[in-house]
């Protein structure tokens, strides 16, 4: 009888451990399918139109984008301050407006619940702060879209203009694997011999460097998330 107790103490023990093992697969698999179920939502999403005018390889492009609308704050903190921080720091706001903290110009007046879109875009500058910015559906239109009841947010019309893009999986990327993306793209094009068009209305575009998500940066899996880096080849964005 003396020696039932360690076997039991080491059945109990062997078991508590598969019993843990499985819920943390359990979990894991339920985070998985979670994320994948993200990803699917999110690539049903309205993303501004463009055409692909010529690809670079290695995940580059140009591309020719439409005028869309666009809702817009800027980051409050100096322009070294880099593009995640300014993410962070201005999402709840854009957000806010989205779902619901504006004021509706069609019907009754009231708040509107928007469509969600896809991507969310920063850009930045060598000597400007960072603008983020949510799409508008283009259902709307300057004179339809709801007003922001918050001042920080401004809504315009992005013209039309040509990027080229370079994009790449993973986790949202670093200030660093944003000027090194940006590094290649340019590189891409002096090979490609494809000049930059000098924008005189507007000087940043020339040092300008945009950054686009299409995934939560949580739920969906780093694997199956799409980001973007780009530069301006021509007008202004």
């Amino acid at each position: 009888m003396i020696g039932i107790q360690p076997f039991l103490q080491r059945f109990v023990a062997t078991w508590l451990g598969k019993i843990l093992v499985g819920g943390a697969a359990v979990l894991t698999s339920a985070r998985y399918a979670g994320g994948i179920y993200a990803f699917l939502e999110a690539e049903k999403l309205e993303t501004p139109n463009y055409t692909v005018v010529q690809r670079l390889g290695n995940g580059m492009e140009i591309r020719r984008y439409e005028p869309y609308l666009i809702a817009e704050t800027t980051a409050e903190d100096e322009a070294s301050a880099g593009f995640q921080k300014a993410g962070r720091q201005t999402f709840r706001t854009l957000a806010g407006y989205i779902f619901g903290k504006n004021k509706a110009r069609r019907g009754n007046g009231t708040n509107e619940k928007m469509a969600m879109t896809t991507p969310v875009r920063l850009d930045g500058g060598e000597k400007k702060k960072t603008r983020v910015s949510f799409v508008i559906g283009s259902g709307y239109t300057l004179k339809t879209v709801p007003k922001p009841l918050e001042k920080k947010v401004k809504l315009r019309q992005v013209p039309a203009h040509t990027l080229a893009v370079r994009t790449f999986s993973g986790k949202p990327p670093s200030d660093e694997r944003v000027q090194k993306e940006r590094e290649r793209l340019q590189a891409a094009l002096v090979k490609a011999d494809i000049v930059r068009a000098r924008n005189n209305n507007n000087a940043d575009a020339d040092t300008t460097t945009l950054v686009y998500g299409y995934h939560d940066p949580v739920v969906t899996p780093n694997i199956l998330r799409r980001n973007e880096v780009a530069v301006v080849i021509e007008g202004s964005v």
